[in-house]
Formats: structure tokens, sequence, C-alpha cells
């Protein structure tokens, strides 16, 4: 189609497309680095950022196990370890306790219980909790609890302010003069809380913000299968005092089912162990430093980014930045990604992600699998991020940190630059058209002129005007035109003089060609006439399918000559309840190979019927003899030519079998076997060789349905398949145990169709004979 264009317009389109590939090409690749460049510049940036709030979480962590250490092991915790234990157990019998006023507590208590503590925590909880859950029964866990909190003056939130309860018990002594050291030391550096729990009966004795888990029984109280219970039983094993075991986050009802964790070290007196120090760890230090306090984009993470840790549950263990900054989206978005609205519901009334959200992303899978990688993929939200995620090394807990950014974000300023590209390349765009149009007009004008001309010439106007301008390659043109013309108008006249001779000399000439065409096509009938007749005469030297079958009901004979004769051949003689059978490959194909299997045929029946012989190791050393004599006898000086094949003689009565073979083997598939026996044939032909040994014989005793195969290189040696390879004999082998359990006439079918399949547009490369025979 281009080619039926005017030249002028193609010259355009070509100016155009050249300029339009080169600008696109490099406005590509300017594209494609700026965005890797881009993209590997926010990935280190991310990494920085983990690799800074990794270390700064672990240094935390560190300093929190060294804290918890250094103050079990101060002389003042131990002491009041002893005394809080001691005020515990004796502050019953301290304040001598009335039953009526027992009840009087017991009534603040479950006051508080429904109308405070349960009133909030149903609310975060899937199950309702009943009463009866977290009350504990113990007299002395309901007095403390009713002086610490039910009767305590100070505000929920606030209990923690009152250094000791108005009594004369000898607990609330103790409360008075170590309550306020342990309280600075939690504000000081930001626990939610501190616990001391007795060894012995896993009583809590001391709690320093008095929320319903002070007071009561880790060991057999409401909160014994709660993770402060599992921190103090792993404290409680300890052998020596510095020993730290810590708890991930995980819903914890004292602090209305909120995530909570906790970090523990026995405390010892000599080698005595009197109790376990527990810090209820913060959640707004652990907030503060993954958040960078709110401030994001301090540390590059503009508009969308956030570091953030995931635990083994694979939920978070700081807030989402989405949270703090657009509820209203990140509730939206946490929905479409199918968040249940159970877990929305909580995040809502806790206000916080934390142990809630999950995020279950490809990053996070990799690093709680300890990988550490940059990739992108989309985060919890469903958005696409790039991400910079490891595993932490904490003792005790399996967190991982990411670090991200939306992908959005991140490549805003590639998007931009992308813009610019497109607007710059428009431009460039429209000036390349201009441009085009008018090279190509100053190119074309001289040009028409000159095809104005060529058309009034080609009219067989002589004398047409044709114009010569300027010296360029169109006017070098224009004038070697004009040249022609002259040339052309001095021509034609002696044209039209040589016109009628050579009219004169074309017709003699197709006359001459046409008795040659006819005799070659009759020399040609007659070659094909003799090569038919040769096949015919082939054919009857050959023995027929029906002696064949007459004799060996159960076989086929597969036989595809190349050409319309074959260099390949079958025979078959019946001497004494013996049936000798033989598959033979002649040299050449075509009729050099027919003549050559005439030879072949003639010795085998001359060896069995005027010589007698009967073995087919005797029949082919005969064979040689005969062969050799033949074709010395008939061209009187050494002919190389000959044959290869597989002679089988088959006892009839006993399936006793006899071979021999001249380089073809005998191929022998045992009836339920999956695995072909070669038997091996001498590496020699039946022709002139000069290291002719006498041929070795083989007896094989076969079993009814056992199956033996002859063939000539034919099959094996034809290219084909969807390379265009040999079949091979392997595969040969395989095919024809595939189809054992097959008749013998479908075995037939089914070489004949792999064989044809296989060849496909290919020429047959050689004749193809190939004898099956099931005893």
């Amino acid at each position: 189609m281009l080619r039926n264009w005017k030249i002028g317009t193609r010259l355009m389109l070509w100016f155009f497309v050249i300029a339009f590939i080169s600008t696109s090409v490099i406005g590509y690749l300017s594209y494609s680095e700026g965005k890797d460049s881009l993209e590997t510049e926010s990935f280190n940036r991310l990494t920085a950022v983990r690799e800074m709030k990794a270390n700064q979480i672990e240094d935390y962590f560190t300093s929190i196990n060294d804290q918890v250490l250094t103050f079990s092991s101060n002389p003042t915790i131990i002491q009041a370890m002893h005394d809080f234990s001691h005020g515990f157990k004796h502050v019953h019998s301290d304040l001598q306790i009335s039953s009526g006023k027992l009840d009087q507590i017991d009534h603040r208590i479950i006051a508080y219980y429904k109308n405070e503590y349960l009133s909030r925590l149903n609310k975060n909880t899937t199950k309702t909790v009943q009463l009866d859950d977290d009350l504990s029964l113990n007299k002395n866990t309901r007095i403390l609890q009713d002086l610490y909190i039910s009767n305590n003056p100070m505000a929920v939130g606030s209990k923690h302010l009152l250094d000791a309860a108005d009594d004369s018990s000898d607990y609330s002594s103790f409360h008075r003069k170590y309550h306020p050291y342990i309280r600075e030391y939690l504000e000081k550096f930001g626990y939610y809380d501190i616990f001391l729990i007795d060894s012995e009966t896993g009583n809590i004795v001391y709690s320093v913000f008095k929320e319903v888990d002070f007071a009561t029984s880790v060991s057999n109280g409401p909160f014994r299968h709660s993770n402060i219970a599992r921190v103090f039983e792993e404290a409680r094993q300890a052998k020596e005092n510095q020993f730290v075991c810590i708890q991930d986050y995980e819903p914890y009802h004292p602090s209305y089912n909120a995530h909570a964790a906790f970090i523990a070290s026995p405390i010892f007196d000599g080698d005595n162990q009197i109790g376990v120090l527990v810090f209820q760890l913060p959640i707004d230090r652990i907030n503060d430093i993954m958040t960078n306090k709110e401030n994001w984009a301090n540390v590059g993470l503009g508009e969308s980014g956030e570091t953030y840790i995931v635990g083994s549950d694979y939920t978070l263990r700081n807030q989402s930045r989405f949270l703090i900054e657009d509820k209203e989206e990140y509730f939206k978005l946490i929905k479409d990604i199918g968040t249940p609205e159970e877990t929305i519901q909580k995040i809502k009334n806790f206000n916080s992600s934390i142990g809630l959200q999950k995020v279950e992303t490809k990053g996070t899978k990799a690093a709680l699998n300890g990988k550490s990688n940059t990739e992108i993929f989309e985060d919890y939200r469903g958005v696409p991020v790039l991400s910079s995620y490891k595993p932490l090394e904490i003792k005790g807990l399996n967190w991982v940190i990411m670090s991200e950014i939306d992908e959005e974000e991140a490549f805003s300023h590639i998007n931009k630059l992308r813009s610019t590209l497109l607007f710059v390349f428009g431009g460039i765009v429209l000036l390349i058209i201009l441009t085009s149009f008018w090279v190509a007009r100053r190119i074309t004008k001289p040009l028409k002129h000159l095809t104005g001309g060529a058309k009034q010439l080609a009219k067989g106007n002589m004398d047409a005007k044709i114009e010569v301008n300027g010296k360029d390659e169109i006017g070098v043109l224009a004038l070697s035109f004009k040249k022609m013309q002259i040339s052309i108008k001095n021509l034609f006249g002696e044209l039209q003089d040589i016109n009628q001779n050579l009219e004169k000399k074309v017709a003699e000439r197709t006359e001459e060609l046409h008795l040659q065409k006819e005799m070659v096509e009759e020399k040609n009938k007659e070659i094909v006439d003799s090569i038919n007749y040769a096949e015919r005469l082939q054919r009857a030297i050959l023995p027929t399918i029906e002696t064949i079958k007459a004799n060996l009901s159960n076989s086929f004979i597969l036989f595809k000559p190349k050409d319309i004769v074959s260099g390949d051949f079958y025979w078959m003689d019946i001497q004494d309840e013996h049936l000798l059978i033989s598959a033979v490959d002649c040299t050449g194909h075509g009729v050099p190979g027919a003549m050559v299997s005439v030879v072949g045929s003639n010795s085998l029946t001359r060896c069995v019927k005027e010589f007698g012989l009967r073995e087919p190791a005797k029949i082919l050393d005969k064979m040689v003899e005969l062969v050799v004599e033949t074709f010395e006898a008939s061209s009187g000086e050494e002919v190389k030519d000959g044959m290869d094949m597989a002679l089988v003689s088959i006892d009839l009565k006993t399936n006793i079998i006899e071979y021999a073979g001249a380089n073809n083997p005998l191929w022998i598939l045992k009836k339920g076997s999956d695995e072909i026996q070669e038997i091996k044939a001498n590496k020699q032909p039946i022709g002139k060789y000069e290291h002719m040994k006498p041929f070795t014989g083989h007896q094989i005793q076969l079993e009814p349905g056992d199956c033996i195969y002859m063939f000539t290189d034919g099959y094996a040696d034809q290219f084909g398949g969807p390379r265009g390879k040999k079949f091979k004999y392997k595969t040969f082998k395989n095919l024809l145990v595939s189809m054992a359990d097959k008749p013998m006439e479908e075995q037939m079918m089914l070489l004949d169709y792999s064989f044809e399949d296989w060849r496909g547009d290919l020429e047959q490369v050689d004749d193809v004979c190939v004898i099956g025979v099931r005893v």
C-alpha cells in the first residue's frame, strides 16, 4: 500500500517516523531512568528510616530490660516485696473486719464492677463478661480493692494519686512508705503500670494504678489465663536474678480489654526468690518512636509514609498514621478491603489500631520468615506502597518493622516529569510534521516536473519538454533523462525494423521448443513406465500379505518405499515346520536400491532352496559369498554395495527362534513387560567387508504372547516433529512398548500414523520396513 503513495507523502512520513522514534526512545529512556533512580532513592530513604527506627525500638527494649533488672535488684523493692506480702496476708486480721462491714465492702466493690468496670469492658468484647468472671472471692482481695479502688476518693484513672488509705493496717502503712517512690519511677520512665507479685501465692500484692487486677492472684484468680499470668509463671521458674522475660501484646480485661504487654524479672533476697517484678509496657513510648511524635515528614516520610511494627499475629504494635490523621478515610479503606465490622468497631472504641489492625501483606509474611528486603505491594489499606522491611531483634518477641510510603506519592515527581515530557513531545512532533512537509516539498517539486515529462514520453510524445534546473542529484537525473529521451527517439526507428525480423525468429524458435517439449515428455513417460514395471517386478519377488498371514496370522509388515521402487524388502520361506522371515535394507533406495534388493532376495532363496541351509547365521555367511560373487561377476571389479538385515527362524511348534543379524538387531518384547530386550547383530554387512567374521547365531525360547520386531533404519532416521529432528530408536522403542497390548494389525496402523504425524510436511528420507510377529 505504501508503494502507491506519492514520494512527497512518503518522504514526509519517513522523516516523521525517524524523528518520532528517536524522540520517543530518548523520552522513554529519560523517563525510565528517572523512575528507576527515584525508586532507588525512595527505597534508600525508607531503609534509612527503617534502620533508624529499628535501632531506636531495639535500644528502647534493651533499656526496659536493663531497668526491670535494676529495679528488681533494688534493696528498696526487695524490702517492699517482703512488706507488701506481709501486709496483704494480714490485712483482714489487722482491720478486724466484721461480717457486716465485709458485706458493705462487697456492696461497694460490686457496684464499682457493675457501674464502672464491666460497663466499659463489655463495649470492647465480643462475649459479655459477667461479674463472677472477673470478681475475686478472696477476702483480703476484696478488702484491699475496696480500700484502694471502690472506696478510693480519687477518680477513675487517678486512683494512683492516693498515697495510702485512711486505715490502721500494716498494708496501708507500707503503701504510704513505698508507693510515692514506685509511682515516681513509673512516671519518670513512662510505664503503664508496675506490679509486685508474691512468688508463693501469685497474689498481686501491689500495683501503681490500682486496676481490677490489683490484689488478685495470677495463679488461681480471675486473670490466671492472661499474659501477665504467663510472664509471672515464666519469671517464677528462674533460678537466678539476672533473668528477664516478656509477653507480647494481647487483650487484657483489667485495662478494659485494651492490648497490654508485660516484662518481668524475679526478685531475689539472697538466694531465695520472694516475688516477681512486672512492668506493663506503655504504648505511648512505642508510638512516639514509630510516629516520630506524629511528625512523619521530619524523617522524610512525606504525606503518606509511616513506620510501624507488626507482631507474629500479623497485627499492629503501634498506631496507624492514617487512623491518627484521617479517621474517616482510614475506616473507609479498611472496610473496602473486607475488614470485619466487629474489628472496625473495636478500633473506634479504643481509638487505636494496636493489636486489631491486620497487616498480612507480602512484606510482613517475608519479614516474619526472617527476610529483609525492599518491594512494592499493597499495604493493609489495599493501597500500593514502596516498602522496606526487616525482623526486629528483641529477645522474646517476634516483631518486624515496616517502613512504607504510598507509590503515588513516591512517584509524584516522575509523574510530573512524564507530563512535562509529553507536553514537550507534542511540541516536537508538531515541529517535525511542519519541517517534514517543507523539506518534502523542496525535494519533490523538481521531481514532479520531471514526472510530467516522463508521462508525456510514456505516451509516445518523443518531443516532450524536459526541464533541467540545478546541478544537484535531481538536476543530474533530469539531464540524464533528457539524454535518454534523445536515445529512445533514435532507437525507436531502429526497433521498428528489428521488430519484423524478431517476430519471425520467435515463431521459428517457439516451434522448435514445442518439438523438444514433446520429446522430453515422451522420454519421461518411458522412464516412469519402466520404473512402474520395475515396481511390479519387485512386488512379485516379495511374499504376499496373504501368504504371510496364512503362516503368521498374528503379525504385520509396515512397508513404505521412499520412491516408486524400494531398496528395503522383506522375505519369508517355510521349511520343515521352520518359518524363516527377514527385513533387509539394501544400499541406496529407488532404482539402484531395488536392483540390489533383487540380488538379496535371490541370494536368500538360493541359500534355503539350493544349499538347504536352515540356521540364520549360516544363511548369512553363505549370502556374503553369493552377493560378493554376483557383484564381482557382473561388474568385473570390486563392489562395496551390500545390505543390512535381521533374519529369524521360528519353530512353529516349540516357539524357539533362532536369529542372526548384519548390523540390524532383533527386538523382543515379553508379554506383560514394559522393556524391550535387544539381541545385538554382528557389526558387519552382507557384502564386501575387510574384517568379515562368521555371523553369530542366537537361540531364544519365546512364550505365547511374546512379540519380536525386525526393521530397517528408515523409521528411526526420519526427520520431523516440532524441531525437525530424527525420530530415533529410543522413541521407536517407547512407541512399541506403549502399544504392546494392541492387536498386531492395530500396531501397524499406529506405527504408520505416528510416522506420518512425525514426518509432517517433510520429505521421507529413506525406505521403511518394520516386521512385527506375536507368537
